[in-house]
């Protein structure tokens, strides 16, 4: 694809309406762009934003849309009532991603130098084509096919019994097993077939050269019809296990991709995280953290609840005895007060998992919300307690909070 094209970048924020003719801090919103967007919107059945029929209506997911030169970065936001800051939530969003580990970050180097238009993909490609460089240095794996038949040379082992039944009367042949050295194997098709798809996609130049770089020194197997099946087998061979980041992304190009006639030459890349599932992760690692405490933290498989319905609340707590369910909810409360589905679905987790207390955890960044006391459910047949939990997800320097386990732990 020829980078010929002036690259934009679009960058909104979850739940936000952008119009045909908006100008998105001095970029137009196009109608061009709408009705890919719109096509897009059809495959997935209208799972991660909803179409107006002048616009978008961003949902929860975050992360980023590029269709050819132009890329739409959808970051989080919960501080609605503030001046808007792309810079600060572009750079919370990469740093929860890392937290969770669905990306990692250099430690060096990761600063507001990085803080740029396209970073979040950027950033992905920058991985990828590094461990394919490592890969390439370090030298591609070998593997060998197991072959047996007859050869005018002996090479291999001989395997006696059928020699003497195939070659009895032929001296001048050898029946024998030998390995057959494979340049072109599971792990180079898939990789290679990522790079096919980054061949596609607008790069900035210094991404550019350096898969053109790569590509010279990368074997070139013939095309390939990947399936998912293919990164599971990958992934669960312990011969792989040194290059399981590298696989990782390959999958996460290759099923995020999407290469339509409808989209003309412009071809779609979508990477995008359920910021409700994402805030639920970025707790549980941070809780996971909390060593030196006598608690135990895990997730709760599903149970059923009616008919073919299951419940499965987000972190179980255990401590001294006692059992918290706590349920992370990604959105503002302006008080302290929980909606009354929000409560409904505690008090039903508390009794199907036996728990003594349940917590709600919202997020809260910039407003000051009191931490109130346990309440009891109003229920005499037991006692069931429900705490409402603000945790302020950003520092004071504007980066999001690591290591916040103990501070959710203390105060419930």
């Amino acid at each position: 694809m020829s980078n010929a094209a002036i690259p934009i970048t679009l960058q909104v924020f979850e739940h936000q309406t952008i119009r045909i003719g908006n100008l998105v801090h001095g970029i137009a919103f196009t109608k061009s762009l709408w009705q890919k967007l719109a096509i897009y919107h059809e495959q997935h059945q209208g799972k991660y934003y909803q179409l107006l029929y002048d616009g978008i209506k961003f949902k929860q997911y975050v992360g980023v849309l590029q269709i050819g030169t132009c890329t739409i970065e959808i970051l989080p936001k919960i501080d609605r009532l503030l001046e808007e800051d792309t810079n600060k939530w572009q750079k919370v969003l990469l740093e929860m991603l890392d937290a969770c580990q669905f990306i990692k970050l250099d430690t060096q180097g990761f600063g507001q130098v990085q803080l740029r238009a396209n970073a979040i993909l950027s950033t992905y490609f920058r991985l990828f084509l590094n461990e394919v460089q490592d890969l390439i240095k370090k030298g591609i794996p070998r593997q060998y096919a197991q072959n047996e038949g007859n050869n005018k040379f002996l090479k291999g082992q001989l395997v006696l019994p059928k020699h003497l039944r195939h070659n009895l009367h032929k001296p001048e042949q050898f029946y024998t097993r030998y390995q057959t050295f494979q340049e072109h194997h599971l792990l180079t098709q898939v990789i290679h077939e990522a790079l096919k798809v980054l061949r596609q996609l607008y790069l900035p130049p210094q991404l550019q050269l350096l898969l053109t770089q790569i590509q010279i020194g990368f074997p070139s197997p013939p095309p390939y019809q990947w399936t998912p099946r293919d990164f599971e087998q990958l992934l669960q061979n312990p011969r792989y296990h040194a290059y399981n980041r590298l696989i990782e992304l390959a999958r996460l190009i290759l099923m995020n991709f999407s290469s339509d006639i409808r989209y003309g030459q412009h071809q779609l890349l979508a990477i995008l995280f359920d910021m409700n599932v994402l805030f639920e992760e970025y707790i549980f690692q941070q809780l996971k953290k909390t060593s030196g405490i006598p608690i135990k933290i895990s997730r709760q498989r599903s149970i059923p609840f009616w008919q073919r319905r299951s419940i499965r609340p987000d972190i179980i707590i255990e401590r001294n005895g006692e059992k918290i369910v706590l349920d992370t909810k990604w959105k503002i409360l302006k008080s302290a007060t929980p909606s009354m589905e929000d409560l409904k679905q505690m008090y039903i987790y508390c009794r199907y998992f036996k728990a003594s207390k349940g917590v709600l955890l919202f997020p809260s960044a910039s407003l000051e919300l009191t931490q109130p006391r346990a309440t009891p459910f109003l229920d005499e047949t037991s006692h069931i307690y429900c705490q409402v939990q603000f945790i302020n997800v950003i520092a004071k320097n504007g980066q999001l909070k690591i290591g916040i386990g103990r501070d959710i732990i203390k105060q419930i």
